[in-house]
């Protein structure tokens, strides 16, 4: 388990934040490795009303080649507000181009790997 905060670049439609991230390992072994971020933002539009679960899982699925399922989940612990769909959304969209960061590093430092 691993807290670490950080700055989040700004994009159309907020400014440049703190995010507080909370990382967890749930499984790494040679078949699979798994790990789940909860990531808090209170200095968005709402950010106090939401909690974002990301999960990452990377399964060996043998002949050097894997899989990478992401999945993204929004806590609203009180709640949800009236632009529930546009968080949402904006959870999904982030989710879906940090996981295609994290493929192509992936797939750069695995083809560099003898």
């Amino acid at each position: 388990e691993m807290e670490k905060p950080y700055l989040m670049p700004k994009s159309p439609f907020v400014k440049a934040n703190r995010v507080s991230q909370l990382t967890q390992i749930k499984t790494y072994n040679d078949y699979c490795f798994c790990y789940q971020e909860r990531n808090d933002t209170p200095e968005v539009p709402y950010g106090n009303t939401f909690v974002t679960w990301t999960q990452v899982r990377i399964v060996n699925t043998g002949h050097n080649t894997c899989r990478m399922v992401c999945s993204v989940e929004i806590e609203f612990p009180n709640g949800p507000p009236m632009i529930s769909r546009m968080i949402v959304s904006g959870a999904r969209s982030g989710t879906a181009e940090a996981s295609a960061l994290l493929s192509r590093c992936i797939i750069k430092y695995a083809n560099e790997f003898p």
